[in-house]
């Protein structure tokens, strides 16, 4: 091999050494730090870690039990983390000795049920998961000695029971998640002395009800998550607490009504959605002055129509979404108050007309979504006032490709780029499945 050649080939093993140096981690773990150490497939728990070694995490483990003292050799650990393991038992004492533990998670196991007083002496700890794994019942003090613990994860757990006094002592306690279990009812006992508690997460179990004294000693909660249950009916004062509150899920439950002025006070909200209930009606006032609230769903209900002034104090909204319920027609007297709308969704309903003033005050709005409706035509002039409409939906209607559309006809051709999808004629027959944009005047006519 010539100079020549052996300089080519030395400059491309530059090259590829260079690429595969630079190449980015696809997560943290991939490259460890210098404090950190990770097992991946391992068999067994090592006796003894690097000394610089405060975080260490167990991915894919063959590890079945975590032994009495399993890091007795290694009190400088603030971080055990077991995930996607096989993990089906932890003995007690499994972490004695470890008085500098923040962090413990241990999720996607086989883990059943915990020994109480597995967690003694743990009292730095602040963050505690124990997600996706099969535990089936919290029992009076399993937490008992975590003072300091901020952050408790179980979703994705069986647990269909807690015992009183489970939570107890967990006084700094911020975020509570028992989301995705097994929970039919919850005590007001459990939560009481929460104090502190900020996010609270209870939704996809089984719950029917919810006891009306549940947040009473929560005055700090900032999230509540109740969705994905079977709630049929909210007590009246549930949400005692309401000017910290910026987060609340309640939808995809049975509910049928909502009380009158529900949402009064609430002056924190940002989102609020009710989609996939039950509601026939609204109280004629629920809501009052609520600046940040810029996202409402009442999407997949049975709502008909609107009280009058409905939405009168919700300023600040942006997003409105109607779709999939029973509105035959909708009023401009629907969206007096949220005048700044930008997006406003009323596809899958039973639309068969619009009056040509409904959008009048909506001059905000750069989206709007009428899709599978039954509407046949439509005042040529209806969309006048939105000057700056860039994105709308009309296709699955049963448009009537007549003279009565000449107008609307119109002014679909000259704003044809701002359809997201075809708007096909029905009828009459010999028009059926054409294009409207594709029918000139004289076709109409």
């Amino acid at each position: 091999m010539s100079r020549g050649e052996i300089t080519v080939l030395l400059l491309f093993l530059l090259l590829e050494f260079s690429l595969v140096q630079t190449q980015p981690c696809k997560s943290e773990l991939d490259c460890p730090k210098e404090n950190q150490a990770v097992f991946s497939a391992t068999t067994e728990i090592p006796r003894s870690l690097r000394p610089v070694v405060t975080e260490v995490f167990f991915l894919n483990s063959l590890i079945t039990t975590i032994p009495k003292g399993a890091f007795a050799e290694n009190p400088q650990l603030e971080k055990v983390e077991f995930i996607n393991s096989n993990i089906s038992s932890i003995e007690l004492g499994a972490f004695e000795g470890l008085t500098n533990l923040k962090n413990v998670e241990i999720s996607s196991s086989k883990l059943t049920s915990l020994p109480v007083g597995v967690f003694n002496d743990l009292s730095n700890m602040e963050y505690l998961v124990l997600k996706s794994n099969k535990l089936q019942r919290l029992e009076k003090g399993l937490f008992e000695g975590l003072n300091n613990l901020k952050q408790l994860l179980l979703h994705g757990n069986e647990i269909q029971s807690i015992e009183d006094e489970a939570f107890d002592g967990l006084g700094n306690l911020l975020l509570l998640h028992l989301g995705k279990n097994n929970l039919t009812a919850v005590s007001t006992h459990w939560f009481s002395n929460l104090n502190k508690l900020e996010i609270f997460r209870l939704y996809e179990n089984q719950l029917t009800t919810i006891p009306e004294d549940i947040f009473q000693n929560l005055p700090n909660l900032m999230e509540i998550g109740l969705y994905g249950n079977q709630i049929e009916e909210l007590p009246p004062n549930l949400f005692p607490h309401k000017d910290k509150l910026n987060k609340l899920f309640l939808e995809n439950n049975l509910l049928t009504t909502l009380p009158e002025g529900y949402f009064v006070g609430l002056s924190q909200l940002k989102m609020l959605t009710l989609k996939g209930n039950r509601l026939r009606s609204l109280p004629p006032v629920l809501f009052g002055e609520m600046p940040k609230l810029t996202e409402l769903s009442f999407q997949q209900n049975n709502l008909s129509s609107l009280p009058k002034g409905i939405f009168s104090t919700l300023k600040k909204v942006r997003k409105l979404d109607l779709s999939k319920n029973k509105f035959v027609t909708v009023f401009a007297e629907y969206f007096e108050g949220p005048e700044k709308l930008t997006e406003l969704n009323l596809q899958n309903n039973m639309l068969q007309s619009l009056d040509e003033d409904v959008f009048e005050k909506l001059q905000s709005l750069t989206t709007l979504k009428l899709a599978h409706n039954n509407l046949q035509m439509l005042p040529g002039d209806i969309f006048k006032p939105l000057g700056k409409l860039r994105r709308f939906d009309l296709s699955n209607n049963p448009w009537l490709c007549d003279y009565n559309l000449v107008d609307f006809h119109s002014w679909m051709r000259t704003n044809a780029e701002k359809l997201t999808s075809p708007v096909v004629c029905d009828y009459p027959e010999h028009l059926k499945g054409t294009e409207m944009n594709s029918l000139t005047e004289d076709q109409l006519i």
